[in-house]
């Protein structure tokens, strides 16, 4: 079966609520970046969304699994893309100033 055809239970069973992929990712020249700048809908301190069941309504750029997936917004880490092949996890660190300065002119200067 494919991961991404899974049902939803699935999913749920599977998240350790870490948070990360509740975070603004970033996109530049083809690489997704993580950012340390969450949804604002979720709590820092239980890392659980404050409008869960109404989370694509109050949030549109929210996105359901398969399609968090297909994008490549879960880290490395996620048990979600645990055991997929091949799948590109957004960058969580670099070396690189000139990403930096991208990311912050994007977010603001608190983003990474």
């Amino acid at each position: 079966m494919n991961p991404k055809d899974l049902p939803n239970e699935v999913w749920e069973a599977l998240c350790r609520r870490c948070g990360k992929c509740c975070t603004e990712k970033v996109d530049i020249d083809g690489v997704i970046y993580m950012s340390r700048v969450y949804c604002r809908f979720l709590d820092p301190s239980t890392k659980q969304c404050t409008v869960y069941e109404n989370r694509f309504e109050a949030e549109p750029d929210c996105t359901d699994v398969p399609s968090g997936i297909e994008s490549g917004i879960f880290p490395a880490d996620c048990p979600y893309v645990q055991d997929i092949e091949d799948y590109q996890a957004p960058k969580e660190e670099w070396d690189d100033p000139t990403v930096t300065d991208a990311i912050r002119s994007i977010l603001g200067g608190d983003a990474v």
